[in-house]
């Protein structure tokens, strides 16, 4: 199983960005792997439960997974997790608030296969943990963003 954590300091409350991050439509804005992102249960409240499809580009193929919210406590902790024949991912993602005001943001993410694809594991991880380190970077950018939007509203 591929494993990766990321960690980024943002200029955002911890409320706003636990429910930006839970809220999994948005991972298509910051995740470069990710083409599409769509909520399955649209128009219910975002609590646990909530379902997220996301198109995810490995190489030249594109694959469908759905997500489903297993955790969600507002400005603390947020796991999506999506579980399918062949993969199991998860995203553990806490929010620790600063004394600045900020937010430091520990995504914690693994993804492995199941069956027989569980031998490229040991393959998986390098690439994973390539497009998670570009996907961090582009998580704090879009934090960052919304908390200046934040402050000019």
């Amino acid at each position: 199983m591929a494993t990766t954590t990321v960690r980024r300091r943002v200029p955002l409350q911890p409320d706003r960005a636990a429910e930006l991050i839970a809220d999994f439509t948005t991972s298509e804005r910051w995740d470069p792997a990710i083409t599409n992102a769509h909520r399955l249960d649209e128009g219910r409240a975002l609590k646990v439960g909530a379902r997220f499809r996301v198109d995810y580009r490995v190489g030249m193929v594109t694959l469908p997974l759905v997500y489903e919210l297993t955790v969600y406590e507002p400005g603390a902790h947020v796991v999506l997790e999506s579980l399918g024949r062949l993969h199991h991912g998860r995203d553990d993602v806490r929010f620790e608030p600063a004394d600045d005001g900020s937010t430091l943001v520990e995504w914690r993410a693994t993804f492995g296969l199941r069956g027989p694809g569980r031998l490229l594991d040991p393959a998986l991880g390098v690439g994973f943990r390539r497009v998670a380190a570009k996907a961090g970077d582009s998580l704090e950018t879009f934090l960052t963003e919304a908390a200046e939007e934040q402050a000019g509203s």
